[in-house]
């Protein structure tokens, strides 16, 4: 991704999640990086899409239904943070030491 599609990336996330104290804002989190990572896992079609999208919010344009997608790799990206998760109360260190007794 190009600096203009993570700022892009940067402000859909903080406006798909808004982030509320203490959760962090998105910009002192991996989303942006995450968000980039499943992008390039997927599918080609599935990676213009996703930016055809991002480009189409950023512009303005009602998405409808078809946001959907884009939202949902925003919130994994977001809550996926490890930085995250643990001010939420989730420790996956200790879901690891429990799953190995």
């Amino acid at each position: 991704m190009r600096s203009r599609e993570r700022a892009l990336v940067e402000r859909y996330v903080e406006q798909a999640v808004a982030p509320a104290p203490p959760l962090p804002a998105v910009a002192r989190t991996d989303a942006v990086a995450a968000f980039e990572a499943q992008l390039a896992a997927g599918p080609r079609l599935n990676r213009l899409a996703i930016r055809a999208l991002l480009l189409a919010h950023a512009a303005g344009l009602p998405l409808g239904p078809a946001r959907e997608p884009l939202r949902a790799i925003a919130h994994i990206s977001y809550y996926g943070d490890l930085g995250v998760m643990r001010t939420l109360g989730y420790d996956p260190d200790a879901v690891v030491r429990r799953a190995r007794v």
